[in-house]
């Protein structure tokens, strides 16, 4: 009976441990806004949801973290967003999840594949144009490039790569997470060395994560490091490899590592 009671004990404790750790990688529901937006761009359209930082004012001009494959990391990424600035008593950032208009390869290949369209153009031009309006006039986020961050994995972090090489106006930072920057024969590598000479002078923030188990990605991932080491001097760089972990396993670290050290260099 004892045992029984042990048991019983023991299985409700991990219940409340598994709750209690869903609740931490959710946002608190008061401070998230959600709505559509039809882009005139791409035609997609798509699901935005925007975390409001605590003590969220309109008289502010936030800084704003756009969060590709919202409905996988938007929630994470928040959470993990406001622990950090609170705990190092930074003001608090906007964190914009962009959902998917329509294909997710389209909207973040560069060019077109058998697995992608090619659109990452005209989303990035999507964001520019129609997203980034949207939350400085309605949520007050800063017009700076510098107040400006992004985040994507896998082939979010090609688009992250593709708007640093191919558009570089648009943002100051990038958080890029085990990229697929073998597409289309490493075309960001090419890419980077195609704008090279424009994009050199820019400043800004570069976070570049992998997973240890992630083999076949390490080469055009250290080729992108080594060309960002060496013609970008007014980048912060980091580049970080999660010893033990593959690609998908490697996701949470990375975006904890890559938020670190954004809010340690800004």
């Amino acid at each position: 009976m004892k045992l029984c009671s042990t048991w019983r004990l023991a299985g409700c404790l991990c219940l409340t441990l598994i709750f209690s750790a869903c609740k931490k990688e959710t946002v608190e529901k008061s401070r998230v806004r959600e709505f559509n937006l039809l882009s005139t761009v791409n035609g997609g359209n798509y699901d935005i949801r925007v975390a409001l930082p605590e003590n969220y004012s309109p008289a502010r001009g936030y800084r704003t973290l756009y969060v590709l494959d919202a409905k996988l990391d938007f929630d994470f990424t928040a959470v993990e967003c406001e622990r950090q600035t609170r705990d190092r008593h930074q003001e608090g950032m906007l964190v914009v999840g962009i959902g998917y208009g329509h294909d997710r390869m389209d909207d973040y290949t560069p060019t077109p594949s058998d697995i992608g369209s090619g659109g990452a153009d005209k989303f990035i031009e999507f964001i520019e144009a129609e997203l980034i309006p949207r939350m400085e006039s309605e949520f007050h986020a800063a017009p700076a490039r510098s107040a400006r961050a992004i985040l994507g994995h896998s082939a979010g972090g090609l688009l992250v790569g593709h708007s640093f090489t191919n558009h570089n106006r648009i943002f100051g930072h990038y958080l890029c997470l085990s990229p697929s920057f073998w597409y289309d024969d490493a075309i960001a590598l090419r890419n980077e060395k195609a704008y090279r000479e424009q994009n050199k002078e820019g400043s800004g923030t570069f976070f570049l994560g992998l997973g240890e188990l992630e083999e076949k990605m390490r080469p055009p991932f250290t080729g992108f490091r080594n060309a960002l080491q060496a013609y970008y001097p007014h980048y912060a760089l980091q580049d970080y490899i999660t010893p033990g972990k593959g690609h998908l396993d490697s996701k949470k670290t990375n975006i904890k590592k890559a938020l670190t050290f954004f809010f340690e260099n800004n």
